[in-house]
C-alpha cells in the first residue's frame, strides 16, 4: 500500500515537471516567433516606403483618355437574379423542382467602341 502511494506521488511529480518544462519552452519560442514576425513586418513597411519614393506617378496618355482613338473597353452584360419558386413538372406529376435562383442576361457583353461608328 505504501509503495503504491509513493509511486503515485512520484508519477504526479514527474508529470507536473514535464508539463511545466514544455510550457515554459513553448512560451519562449512563441515570444521569439512574435518578435521575428514584428521585425519582418517592420522591414516590409520600411522597404515599401523606399520603393514608393523612386516610382514615378501614373499618368494618362491621350489614347487612354476620352480622345480618339479609344482603346477597346468591354461593357459588362446586364444580368438580373430571378427567383424560380418550387413547382411540379408538367410532363411528370411525380417530379417536384425545388425553388432556386436563376440568372437572366438582359443585355449581352459588348465593346465600348461598337456605338462609335455611327
Amino acid at each position: 500500500m505504501a509503495l503504491r502511494a509513493i509511486s503515485l506521488i512520484m508519477f504526479v511529480i514527474w508529470i507536473s515537471g514535464c508539463a511545466s518544462v514544455s510550457s515554459s519552452g513553448q512560451r519562449a519560442s512563441d515570444e521569439k516567433k512574435a518578435r521575428t514576425f514584428a521585425e519582418t513586418y517592420r522591414q516590409a513597411k520600411q522597404a515599401e516606403k523606399t520603393d514608393a519614393e523612386g516610382r514615378p506617378l501614373l499618368s494618362l496618355d491621350a489614347p487612354l483618355g476620352v480622345v480618339k482613338p479609344y482603346l477597346p473597353v468591354i461593357l459588362l452584360p446586364r444580368v438580373i437574379k430571378v427567383w424560380v419558386p418550387s413547382h411540379i413538372v408538367k410532363e411528370d406529376k411525380n417530379i417536384m423542382v425545388g425553388g432556386h435562383w436563376s440568372f437572366v442576361m438582359l443585355e449581352r457583353t459588348r465593346w465600348f467602341i461598337e456605338g462609335e461608328g455611327r
